[in-house]
């Protein structure tokens, strides 16, 4: 006779807490640009905090990366921006030594912590085409069954 324990199990299961999520966002360079040659200083009042736009001097190129990180943020909190999240409460910041670092806001941080996400790293690469960011977000995990069943 066939005891649950004996049928093969998936791992993680579905009651297996999730320690990490991750979102990435490809974006070809210029895009932004062209998009801010149509639309002007607006468009990145909408899409970007004061900080964002002070720490560019002026270059819009240098908010690509930021831009592609911010998608991939709100696509590690599975949520599109505008809905869950805006674009001003995901805010991507330098540290003192140049590391991309993850400030969320509002709706993006109430999302972060119904996850319970604790910790974000972000890691933003260009070429001279393309610009990619990746952001992954981490929990602590709860102590639960082993992989292989009960006490095994």
């Amino acid at each position: 006779m066939s005891t649950p324990r004996d049928e093969p199990q998936p791992y993680p299961s579905p009651e297996t807490p999730v320690a990490v999520v991750v979102g990435v966002d490809l974006l070809a360079r210029g895009r932004l640009e062209r998009s801010y040659a149509r639309r002007g200083e607006r468009l990145l009042q909408r899409l970007f905090t004061p900080r964002e736009i002070a720490e560019a001097h002026g270059q819009i190129a240098r908010l690509e990366g930021r831009f592609a990180a911010k998608e991939a943020c709100a696509k590690a909190l599975g949520v599109g921006i505008g809905r869950v999240a805006s674009w001003q409460e995901i805010e991507i910041v330098r540290l003192p030594g140049g590391k991309p670092a993850l400030s969320l806001r509002g709706g993006a941080a109430a999302r972060a912590q119904a996850l319970g996400l604790t910790a974000f790293d972000v890691s933003i690469s260009d070429t001279r085409e393309l610009v990619m960011a990746v952001v992954v977000g981490v929990r602590a995990l709860t102590p639960g069954p082993s992989p292989r069943g009960r006490g095994e």
